[in-house]
């Protein structure tokens, strides 16, 4: 379906609540461009938004970079990648995020994963992430100079510092932090570091996901030497010193300088690993140490690299393990095996699951048809039969199998479901809200929104109801607990007693602010107080909250600004007015679609000025003045943005 224009359509709004009153500085900065996130606490730098385009502050203010930038990431080691001409496209949900994840791992406005050059904003309403692509990605340093100019397609900081790996038309190469080649950008493919090499490729070709095969293999070190030639059919990292290679069929050890280490030829060998390798002969497994000398005889069906000091090794259709110094650690009575990690492995035994310890002995009995790799909480699901339970890392069952399914732990809660009603337990097991609903929302700060028979209210995580489940949908309550429900087709609010105190017969309403409410009735818009009576008739075409006793209202076709008793403050004339107070109200994400992939994100309407100024359009130009009508810049300029420069200048 093709997409005509649709332009200033609302993605999504947060309302972004500070605990204490933002700083001078803050305020300045977020007046002169309108947003800023103070993301970067270790060097103190501010983020800076305006006109669809990111810039740098410090913590004093001082402008270090203009804003010009479609994206700009952390600083690392004194530096930042920037990106220009970026597009934000629809994308599928990243590998490892589960559908349930997804919205409270991107819901912040941009995302930014800084060991990558991956950016990404969640949509909730169409429930769509989009990802940052395209474009050219720069380097910029801590003055804000642009010390790689953005001509590269990628650029990523590598293991070593100093070091960029970048590419450009297809092909790779690494430059240092000023710009300067340390290679040609003439590769295929080309690694991170690892001892102080990297490998790289020529000839290689992508295969559908990305995945480099073919072509030749060699090494460069952090000077840009090509210290093993490009010539090799594979290649492994280096490690203490030594890597493997292959010729053909023939495997061999070489060391740094390209050296063969020995003349031995293996039919194949795997990475080196606390100077151990994996190597293959006649069709048998064993291992060698760095000089290439043979220190346990081919002897196994398959044998993996060395993790924490031990390998897992096939003998026939079982697996075991052998540590260090290649002694059997466990019997060859696994089906299946992994690597250790954290002390630790998973293991299958006779269909089921469960962990062994060092010494080989279960932690976690195998008796499990499925158990799960151990959260930040060092919990771990576990599954018998149909059903789902949790267990710790020493092996304490924390829940024992019961649940149709167990999701991730959100701060203290996880939810949990059986014959597809939901609860949530918290990470004792406790279930503190039973599974008695046909859908919940997560738990915050205290409150889940729940549905029973497709009626929304809330609870709390003592289970005790709160607001009944006997709306159409709801709100969040505010400090007071007066909360926003729906009746029918209509809205209203009722108090923490669960009695009404706004009849529901408004079309829309708002949160109350400074004791009233922004509500539509019949059509047209106006605000009530607490106690649901009319406090200024509704009458205007559009309205915004109060802040500083003020609030901007649309009369007919004209803006303008009224008082608490609805009088005018600033008269309705103008085409468009913003009045900018010190306090951040609301920060929304707009999308002008581009077509049927690509969106715009934009923030807007951001009242966080503290002179009082009205910035407004009138006679289709933009000037300002004070609250009582003075002319401070004239109305003369195209832009807003023209008007504040003018302020600032």
């Amino acid at each position: 379906m093709n997409i005509k224009r649709f332009s200033l359509l609302v993605l999504f709004s947060f309302v972004i609540a500070f605990t204490s009153e933002a700083s001078t500085v803050e305020k300045s900065i977020n007046a002169r461009y309108g947003f800023s996130q103070f993301d970067n606490y270790k060097s103190g730098y501010f983020k800076v938004w305006n006109n669809l385009k990111w810039g740098i502050c410090d913590a004093d203010g001082n402008e270090i970079t203009t804003p010009a930038y479609d994206a700009i990431w952390d600083f690392n080691n004194g530096f930042a990648i920037v990106n220009m001409g970026a597009k934000w496209v629809k994308t599928g949900t990243p590998k490892g995020v589960s559908d349930a994840e997804k919205k409270r791992n991107f819901e912040r406005i941009w995302v930014y994963d800084n060991t990558t050059t991956s950016a990404f904003v969640y949509e909730p309403t169409m429930q769509q992430i989009y990802k940052l692509r395209g474009g050219k990605y720069g380097l910029i340093d801590e003055k804000g100079e642009e010390v790689v100019p953005p001509i590269y397609d990628e650029i990523i900081f590598t293991s070593e510092v100093g070091i960029l790996k970048v590419k450009m038309n297809n092909k790779f190469g690494y430059i240092d932090y000023r710009g300067e080649n340390i290679t040609d950008i003439k590769y295929d493919d080309a690694s991170d570091f690892c001892d102080g090499m990297a490998i790289v490729n020529i000839g290689g070709t992508p295969n559908k996901r990305g995945i480099i095969s073919g072509g030749k293999k060699g090494y460069i070190n952090t000077l840009g030497d090509e210290v093993v030639k490009v010539k090799y059919d594979n290649a492994t990292p280096f490690c203490d010193g030594v890597a493997t290679i292959s010729e053909g069929t023939s495997w061999y050890v070489i060391n740094k300088s390209g050296k063969k280490v020995s003349n031995t030829a293996f039919e194949q060998l795997g990475t080196f690993v606390q100077g151990r390798a994996p190597y293959k002969e006649y069709s048998k497994y064993g291992y060698i140490d760095n000089t290439g000398k043979k220190i346990i005889e081919a002897r196994y069906d398959y044998a993996m690299p060395f993790s924490e000091g031990i390998a897992r090794v096939k003998h026939g259709w079982s697996w075991g393990y052998i540590n260090i110094d290649c002694n059997t650690i466990t019997y060859f009575e696994f089906q299946e095996a992994g690597d250790f990690k954290d002390g630790i492995a998973k293991v299958k035994k006779n269909g089921k699951w469960g962990y062994i310890d060092k010494t080989g002995k279960e932690v976690i009995p195998t008796k499990y048809t499925v158990i799960s790799e151990f959260d930040e909480n060092n919990i771990a699901k576990i599954k018998e039969g149909l059903k789902w339970g949790l267990i710790k890392r020493n092996g304490t069952v924390i829940v024992a199998p019961k649940y149709q399914q167990i999701e991730s732990f959100v701060g203290d809660y996880a939810r949990v479901s059986i014959n597809d009603k939901f609860g949530f337990i918290d990470k004792t097991g406790k279930e503190v809200i039973g599974c008695n609903y046909d859908d919940t929302q997560e738990i915050e700060n205290g409150l889940v929104k729940v549905n029973s028979a497709g009626m929304w209210g809330y609870i709390n995580t003592n289970g005790e109801e709160i607001v009944p489940c006997m709306y159409v949908n709801l709100g969040k309550p505010d400090n007071e607990l007066r909360t926003p429900v729906k009746l029918n087709v209509k809205w209203g609010y009722i108090d923490a007693y669960g009695m009404d105190i706004v009849p529901a017969k408004y079309d829309t309403i708002g949160n109350f602010v400074d004791s009233l409410a922004i509500a539509k009735f019949t059509g047209k818009w106006g605000y009530i107080n607490k106690n649901g009576e009319t406090k200024i008739a509704f009458k205007y075409n559009e309205v915004s909250e109060f802040c500083d006793g003020i609030a901007k209202v649309k009369y007919g076709n004209r803006y303008g600004y009224i008082d608490y008793e609805g009088n005018e403050i600033i008269p309705f004339e103008y085409q468009n007015i913003y009045a900018f107070n010190d306090k951040l109200i609301d920060v929304n994400i707009v999308n002008s679609y581009n077509g049927d992939d690509t969106v715009t994100v934009d923030v807007f309407e951001i009242l966080c000025f503290d002179d009082k100024i009205f910035i407004f359009k009138k006679d289709g130009k933009w000037g300002a003045m004070d609250r009582n009508l003075n002319i401070v810049v004239e109305n003369k300029y195209n832009s807003i943005n023209d008007v504040k420069n003018n302020l600032y200048k």
